[in-house]
């Protein structure tokens, strides 16, 4: 598809041992509630917190303001998120700020899959002043049981995607049993004051009742960045930023 597309560095198998199952591709509608952030509020969405959060996840407006903490990316204007690969469905104008310099703060949302192949993702922007901060923090994305980061260096998304643009992470998800699956993210900040990120257009589509191991994208790049190391066949395109 282009330079843009990297491979990760490892990949890890299924969700679970099944038997293949022929059957068309099929492109559903997005399963995930709430998945742009569009009520303003973490909706449809569990939140929960692990030791000291000094500034806990908040649903902040991408309308290109500088607004101060908690309403915004403290004084940083975060533009709409205007990319169209990944999720089938368009920016609200909202995303979700991780910016905690301490604890751990997790935002979780169940769905019930079918067996079957699904297209999974999410979009991801690391503002300069959280980047400029000198400490760093980790962050983890996964969505039924598939990790498109796993403990991640917000310093190397960052150094690896750029900064002040959003970039859309996406993979493929195979689900052999049906059930109730997760979505998934973790922030942990490691001290006064560390990184922060935003996450929006979080998606998970049904593609096939196949559960066949995708080809990989030809010409793709390994991913160099050692501290950021995302599991399972990992596409990442960059994408322009919106000023």
């Amino acid at each position: 598809m282009g330079a843009g597309w990297t491979r990760a560095l490892r990949a890890v198998l299924p969700l679970a041992v099944g038997v293949l199952l022929a059957g068309p591709a099929i492109a559903g509608p997005n399963l995930v509630l709430n998945g742009t952030f569009g009520t303003a509020s973490f909706a449809d969405w569990t939140s929960t917190t692990t030791g000291t959060v000094n500034s806990p996840a908040v649903v902040i407006q991408t309308d290109n303001v500088a607004r101060a903490f908690p309403a915004g990316a403290f004084g940083e204007a975060i533009p709409n998120d205007t990319l169209l690969t990944g999720s089938p469905d368009p920016s609200a104008g909202y995303a979700a700020y991780f910016s905690t310099d301490t604890g751990s703060q997790t935002l979780s949302e169940t769905v019930t899959l079918r067996v079957g192949t699904y297209g999974i993702g999410f979009d991801v922007f690391v503002p300069q002043n959280g980047y400029n901060n000198p400490n760093d923090a980790t962050f983890t994305g996964s969505i039924a049981g598939t990790s498109l980061f796993s403990g991640a260096s917000v310093a190397a998304i960052g150094a690896a995607d750029g900064v002040d643009k959003w970039v859309t992470v996406s993979s493929q998800a195979r689900v052999a049993i049906a059930g109730t699956y997760t979505v998934n993210f973790t922030f942990t900040g490691s001290a006064v004051a560390a990184k922060d990120i935003l996450v929006d257009r979080v998606y998970l589509t049904f593609l096939t009742t196949s559960l066949s191991q995708p080809v990989p994208e030809p010409g793709a790049l390994a991913l160099l960045a050692a501290p950021l190391v995302a599991l399972g066949w990992l596409r990442r395109r960059r994408g322009s930023g919106v000023g």
